[in-house]
């Protein structure tokens, strides 16, 4: 064997850094990449040199024999996808997905298991234990810098989507010893999603491994830690962050530690697919193998699970569900409301509510495509459609928050008119397509007439603060306090001429949004 056939299904921020790893391999023939959005592959096959884009991972699985395929998917799909990877006429011999491995800890186990019958190494990108520092670090604790190791440290966001990483590298820095027991508690003050999977706000984990060393991983955007990952021995103790080392010992003070490993090029990702494909040829097992990853998915699901139950779960883990999903389907757990009000500087500038969190009064819907629950608009979950005010208006600023599903397609239209059963008016894109070239299609322009700034980069259901301002001939829009748009109507015909007075619309065209936190700015 001299070359493997590689693919790729998904070819979003995630797919280009396997792209760029399999690039830089001479072992790679470069078959073919897949995406649901066409122009994603094609663009991704111009620039790596794939010899053809595919719109159907199925069909680029029966037609292209490949040995390698890597699988960079929101969360939901991961598990259908390499399922369809180990069903297929032609086997690949090596999968490499992303990571976290699934929504339940049930498709983690399956897709190992499926794997492993048919023979296929399953990798997940748990791509930092090939970085710099945390690999140094693994090089620093075996050589017994800060002695016998007793205890580690981590903090990050959630558990689910970084945290995977930091249960990954407490693993990774024990020698992926399995653990005997984790204690753990969540909570869910808001509606959070990371790539559409649902996170707690708050967390933490306690785990406890047979050679004595404990572990502690604290989450949420409120919590305070000197470091990502602090690990103590009996000698001493060390800090570890991206792209710095420090360590202490006794008698001495801090010291940052340099660098032992020179940066190549690309990404950690790359070096996790390139090893990869080095493993396949060599026959050994890559440290990023689906073994090594259901451990640390174990701790993820086991946390929820300990929450759920109210006290310390011993592994392995015997459920197979997302406890923390579970528990808000059977409503043991429920999301509160998000508060729709404004602040008192807010009804000074002269805001109003535009969704007042509850219903849809003062909206007038064409379909069933928009529901208001818990303070968010939810559209397009079913079914496309427009949702429109009741109210006409020239002059205003209107701002909202808003998040994506994977690929969706939406519009925001102001001065909105129904011109012979048509919906027109200016029509800002709001589409998650942040892998695309900008251009009069991109997010945050004007649909077909007018390109933004730059890309506002959506992408991983994380909440956006979007405003637009129509003042006169003035046209303006920014995203997270980016300004993407500023224009003079008059400067473009198709714009020109449009009614100066029309209601505020937004349409749900493909894949969900949500809405929240809307509001209104009338002027004169």
């Amino acid at each position: 064997m001299d070359k493997v056939r590689v693919g790729i299904i998904g070819c979003g921020g995630r797919g280009n850094s396997h792209a760029l790893g399999y690039s830089q391999s001479s072992r790679v023939e470069l078959v073919a990449c897949c995406d649901s959005h066409l122009q994603g592959a094609e663009i991704m096959a111009e620039r790596y040199g794939f010899a053809k884009a595919y719109s159907d991972h199925l069909e680029m699985l029966e037609k292209e024999r490949l040995d390698v395929v890597s699988m960079c998917l929101w969360p939901e799909l991961h598990c259908p996808v390499v399922l369809d990877c180990v069903n297929a006429s032609h086997k690949p011999r090596l999968i490499n997905a992303e990571k976290p491995m699934s929504p339940t800890y049930g498709e983690a186990v399956a897709m190992h298991e499926a794997c492993e019958a048919a023979g296929i190494q399953l990798t997940f990108s748990h791509q930092r234990r090939f970085a710099r520092t945390f690999g140094m670090a693994k090089q620093l604790i075996d050589e017994g810098e800060i002695g016998d190791l007793q205890r580690m440290e981590m903090n990050c966001s959630n558990l689910f989507d970084w945290g995977t990483h930091w249960f990954d590298m407490m693993l990774f820095y024990n020698h992926d010893l399995e653990p005997d027991w984790l204690m753990g508690q969540i909570d869910i003050a808001a509606d959070h999603l990371v790539f559409g999977a649902r996170v707690e706000t708050a967390g933490l984990a306690y785990i406890k491994w047979p050679n004595n060393v404990t572990g502690l991983l604290t989450t949420g955007s409120g919590t305070a830690a000197p470091s990502a990952i602090r690990v103590i021995g009996s000698q001493g103790m060390m800090d570890v962050d991206h792209g710095k080392v420090r360590l202490f010992k006794a008698g001495s003070e801090w010291q940052n530690v340099p660098p032992r490993m020179d940066r190549t090029r690309g990404d950690d990702s790359s070096l996790h697919i390139m090893d990869s494909v080095d493993c396949l040829f060599e026959d050994r097992t890559s440290i990023c193998c689906s073994a090594n990853a259901l451990r640390a998915t174990q701790l993820i699901f086991a946390t929820y699970e300990s929450a759920r139950a109210r006290k310390r779960v011993l592994l392995p883990l015997k459920t197979d569900d997302s406890a923390l999903l579970t528990m808000l389907e059977r409503g043991e757990k429920a999301i509160p409301a998000w508060p729709a009000f404004l602040t008192d500087e807010e009804k000074e500038d002269g805001f109003e509510l535009l969704f007042n969190g509850r219903d849809l009064t003062g909206w007038t819907q064409d379909s069933a495509a928009w529901t208001a629950e818990a303070g968010i608009l939810h559209g397009g979950h079913d079914m496309p459609g427009v949702l429109r005010t009741t109210r006409s208006l020239t002059n205003f600023s209107i701002a909202f928050e808003a998040r994506f599903a994977n690929r969706a397609e939406a519009s925001l239209f102001l001065r909105g008119c129904d011109t012979d059963g048509a919906l027109t008016g200016i029509e800002i894109p709001l589409v998650e397509n942040r892998t695309d070239p900008v251009s009069k299609e991109s997010a945050c322009g004007v649909r077909g007439v007018v390109a933004p700034s730059q890309e506002p980069r959506f992408g991983s259901s994380r909440w956006l603060w979007i405003e637009a301002i129509c003042n006169g001939d003035s046209l303006k829009v920014m995203c997270d306090d980016h300004d993407l748009l500023d224009i003079q109507l008059s400067d473009y015909p198709e714009l020109a001429n449009l009614p100066p007075t029309g209601f505020i619309a937004l349409q749900a065209r493909e894949g969900w949004l949500d809405v929240r936190n809307m509001m209104l700015q009338p002027f004169g």
